[in-house]
């Protein structure tokens, strides 16, 4: 019984660990793609991560320091954070609607703000660059890798895709992040819920 706890004590730090780097990747994530979601799903996503970093740190305690009501406590959480993030998946992140690139595109093509936008999405005009040939305009500089104005270095997709498919992924990327976390959680609850029957067994053996 000693040497199967001591295994699933360290599985259990391993686990919360893992989920701990996770969740915070998710922020650094989250952090660099904060126009892949509404404001309202970035903020739950910085909320959720911050939750799961510290019940992952006080399961790494817990487990250390072999409390039965700590681990019995993170177990809890941890399952009612796994349903929770489970539901939303499922309700939330499936059915939301990303960001219109094609309405952000032509305010930028209206007002002439096409420049930061074909730089940092790799692309020209809206469809192509043939939008600006077709309005006899001299395509940008803005169209061109690193500003080099040659025709090897021409983004040749349009901006609304290259948008669209940002906005697509980054949604992607988010439910895949919540189902893996999801995931972890669940490990991590059905391993503390193991350690907490394994220590109060351990403190009644000692008791005689």
């Amino acid at each position: 019984m000693g040497c199967a706890t001591t295994a699933v004590k360290i599985i259990s730090i391993a686990l919360n660990v893992i989920l701990a780097l996770l969740a915070l990747g998710s922020i650094g994530w989250i952090a660099f793609n904060s126009d892949t979601g509404t404001d309202e799903t970035i903020i739950a996503s910085y909320v959720a991560s911050v939750l799961i970093v510290l019940l992952a740190f006080t399961g790494i305690y817990a487990a250390i320091r072999e409390s039965v009501c700590l681990t019995a406590t993170v177990a809890v959480l941890l399952l009612v954070l796994a349903i929770l993030q489970i539901l939303t998946t499922c309700l939330f992140l499936h059915p939301m609607k990303v960001e219109s690139a094609q309405k952000q595109i032509d305010v930028a093509w209206q007002t002439h703000n096409m420049d930061g936008i074909q730089q940092i999405y790799e692309c020209c005009g809206k469809s192509s660059a043939q939008d600006y040939v077709h309005l006899n305009q001299v395509i940008p500089p803005s169209c061109y890798a690193d500003l080099q104005q040659t025709a090897n270095a021409m983004f040749i997709k349009g901006c609304v895709n290259e948008m669209q498919n940002h906005y697509d992924n980054g949604k992607f990327a988010i439910i895949v992040a919540s189902w893996v976390l999801a995931a972890f959680e669940l490990g991590c609850f059905a391993v503390a819920v193991f350690l907490g029957i394994s220590f109060r067994n351990k403190q009644r053996r000692m008791q005689f």
